[in-house]
């Protein structure tokens, strides 16, 4: 059986093709050529990472309000007033004393393309806010993460109150 590799420049696609027995040509195998034109090589990736904050879960160990109502939370994580991400947008996350929120997938906080050396850290403000209507918001957390370039971390924050578990991750990424 020879092996014959064409290139078809239209779909730029890299195509195997063998003979059976018969003489007739089989293609064996189709890969696509995913780079962009001009790009060379995935070496000129090599320092570029999203930087992710995911919320695992989130529980409330007292009674934050007044009134023995349900605590009204949203998150505020950043570096700048104005660019700082709200989670939710708009609302509130309601949780009762001893209850447990648990998103089915990882709550992205905070996501982030950097170029930085492997190995680095970088420190990303993340704050906990409860809402009360009629007066201003209580900061019930205010904690500066710091999150590994190259790995993935758990971590756990216990304040006030609250307990966060969090997914602090840097991978490496082409884009």
């Amino acid at each position: 059986m020879s092996r014959i590799r064409d290139k078809n420049k239209k779909n730029n696609e890299i195509i195997i093709i063998g003979e059976n027995l018969m003489g007739r040509r089989v293609v064996k195998k189709v890969y696509r050529d995913t780079y962009a034109a001009g790009q060379r090589d995935t070496k000129e990736f090599g320092d570029r990472y999203m930087v992710r904050i995911e919320l695992i879960s989130l529980k409330v160990l007292e009674d934050r309000d007044l009134f023995g109502n349900e605590s009204e939370l949203y998150f505020r994580v950043g570096r700048r007033p104005r660019s700082s991400h709200r989670v939710p947008q708009k609302g509130t996350i309601n949780i009762e004393k001893n209850e447990v929120f648990k998103p089915q997938e990882g709550l992205s906080l905070y996501t982030e393309f950097k170029k930085a050396p492997k190995g680095g850290l970088i420190e990303v403000p993340f704050h906990l806010f409860e809402r009360d209507p009629g007066k201003n918001d209580d900061c019930i957390i205010d904690h500066e993460l710091s999150i590994p370039l190259g790995s993935s971390d758990y971590k756990i924050i216990t304040q006030n109150s609250v307990k966060i578990k969090l997914k602090l991750s840097g991978i490496r990424t082409r884009y």
